[in-house]
């Protein structure tokens, strides 16, 4: 929905199509069919009266959601194999924009009249926002946070003096000016904090251009309002981690850890931590392995650590799928000290090293006098390497959670780590980034998705949930229980701007949905480009400024009388040649 001369694109597209109903009688058959992706088709009968899609199209409101020509066209050709009119015709009414281009010919063997009527496209200048990023922060209370936009410029033109302000939980409470290179693509920090616990929200915005719908981005993040970790210690080290986290409960402020043997364990609940440390890996019973995967199905987080009680056969049976990480042989208990492993290499733009402004192939010199042998699965990440190439710091994504295996040995006996300066701003950044996802939501929700939110409540559900849109719009919800969480399927979800959960008068759930950043993107494909993809054969153009009634009844005319225009030529050709004959014969004579 983008301003153009004339006015508003799509009053001008609804404003073609109404001239195009225009040239239908009362015994016509019409379908309307939308080709936003989120349309409602139980809207758009088969076919109708014109009177009917007249109201429909009254009825039509500019979407947020990518354009799905695709879907549209391929109800078009069912529309029309089964159709009793002989007199067939498809007019497209759309400004050909380039990435919604259909990946297959819908129109390839329908037998129709295909008309395409151009709209006045002009210029293709546009910047959009088309992310926003927390870099895996923990965001805490009255701490300052980074929050990064990107900006993309996708015209042709540099455009210099652009202001891009943050607003945060209704206040515009930064502003900084920017410029971004034709074609380019500019990154936008910012620094704040908030004072509170819970639900915050906010949007990132730029300067108006002829594309409003892209100059603004949602989010929405929570923080609660202190997290819990469990330590389960299997070689002696968990102490050491607890006191990295909490080095003096009358400074803590946001970690609650408690540290407990896997004996120690009978009456925890793993669904009251954030966050689980395993120090050492050690054997657990079955039960207990289900339930720390089924703690990773719900969204939370895990972090393994080698240990001298890790048994790497039980880790592979239990642990190798869900770290990504396979010991092939244990560490070397006779090892002497004369030799050490230290960290190679560092993966300094993820977000558990981003803040500790390391070089990259510079890591701190951490010795490690015995280590396991290790190989990783393909689809894991290693992020930080030991010398030998051996991977140190691996993470994985099992079930919806969050996974780090740290492969070396923590304990003061195989290393010197604990007492490194590295060891506790290691320990709580790793900490922090696995618990990230309870600080904020997600970012990269797009208008027309299948959303899908998983709530916790302690007590029962009785009843509904009520969603609250952009547009102040109130909808029930029907939670479903999925594995022990109660799951909402979000409908509608077509606006950008944030959404509400609530349940008995309290919010339990915000999130904030955007414009695809694929549709910031406003490069039409040239005609020809078009015409293939949507397997027109000889298509009519309409140009912005036809006549649409004399071109309609130009065409209709033309197609049908043709052929016998020309048969009526060809008679009297004929009729010529045989007079001239006769004309000859009686010379003759």
């Amino acid at each position: 929905n983008r301003d153009v001369t004339d006015g508003n694109l799509f009053e001008i597209a609804r404003e073609r199509t109404l001239e195009v109903l225009d040239n239908f009688g009362e015994a016509d058959q019409v379908a309307f069919i939308p080709l936003a992706a989120d349309a409602d088709m139980e809207q758009y009968p088969s076919f109708g009266s014109v009177a009917l899609a007249r109201e429909q199209l009254k009825r039509l409101t500019c979407g947020s959601t990518r354009a799905d020509i695709e879907s549209a066209l391929d109800r078009t050709a069912d529309l029309l194999t089964n159709a009793s009119n002989l007199n067939r015709e498809i007019y497209l009414v759309t400004d050909r924009q380039r990435h919604s281009l259909p990946d297959t010919a819908g129109l390839h063997d329908v037998e129709a009249n295909i008309y395409l009527v151009d709209l006045a496209i002009e210029s293709a200048e546009n910047c959009g926002v088309t992310s926003v990023d927390f870099g895996g922060q923990l965001i805490i209370p009255g701490h300052d946070f980074q929050i990064s936009a990107s900006v993309k410029n996708y015209g042709a033109i540099d455009r210099e003096d652009m202001i891009a302000s943050l607003f945060l939980d209704g206040n515009r409470v930064a502003q900084v000016d920017f410029r971004v290179d034709a074609g380019g693509e500019t990154a936008i920090d910012f620094t704040r904090a908030v004072s509170t616990s819970g639900f915050h929200s906010g949007r990132v915005e730029i300067s108006d251009d002829i594309f409003a719908a892209d100059n603004s981005y949602h989010f929405a993040f929570s923080i609660p309002q202190r997290f819990n970790l469990l330590v389960i210690d299997g070689d002696q080290s968990g102490g050491l981690i607890g006191l990295a986290l909490v080095p003096s409960q009358s400074i803590n402020q946001y970690w609650s850890v408690k540290t407990a043997t896997a004996d120690q364990l009978s009456g925890v609940d793993f669904l009251d931590y954030d966050v689980i440390i395993l120090t050492g890996s050690p054997r657990l019973p079955d039960t207990y392995v289900g339930r720390l995967k089924g703690f990773l199905r719900r969204g939370n987080a895990l972090m393994l650590t080698y240990g001298r009680t890790t048994n790497v056969d039980d880790f592979n049976r239990n642990w190798a799928n869900v770290a990504g990480v396979r010991y092939e042989a244990p560490m070397r208990n006779d090892f002497t000290r004369a030799g050490y492993y230290t960290f190679s290499s560092i993966d300094i733009d993820h977000p558990v090293f981003s803040v500790f402004n390391l070089e990259r192939n510079h890591p701190p010199e951490v010795k490690f006098y015995t280590l396991p042998q290790v190989v990783t699965d393909p689809q894991s990440q290693t992020l930080l390497r030991f010398t030998g190439d051996r991977p140190a710091l691996v993470e994985n994504e099992y079930a919806g959670g969050k996974v780090l295996t740290f492969t070396g040995p923590v304990g003061p006996e195989y290393s010197d780590l604990t007492g490194h300066a590295f060891f506790v701003p290691f320990i709580s950044r790793a900490a922090e980034y696995l618990a990230s996802n309870l600080s904020s939501f997600d970012l990269r929700l797009f208008c027309g998705d299948n959303i899908t939110r998983t709530v916790s409540l302690k007590n029962s559900v009785m009843g509904s949930l009520e969603l609250m849109t952009p547009d102040s719009g109130r909808y029930a919800l029907t939670p479903l229980e999925e594995k022990g969480a109660l799951v909402l399927r979000v409908k509608p979800s077509d606006q950008p701007g944030l959404y509400h959960i609530n349940y008995a008068g309290r919010e339990i759930d915000r999130f904030a949905l955007n414009i695809d950043p694929a549709e910031c993107d406003l490069t039409a494909a040239d005609k020809d480009q078009f015409v293939t993809a949507i397997g027109a054969d000889d298509p009519f153009g309409l140009e912005p400024d036809a006549d649409m009634a004399a071109f309609i009844a130009e065409s209709r005319h033309g197609k049908e009388l043709w052929q016998l225009f020309l048969w009526i030529a060809a008679a009297l050709i004929a009729a010529e040649i045989l007079l001239s004959r006769a004309a000859n014969h009686e010379e003759s004579s």
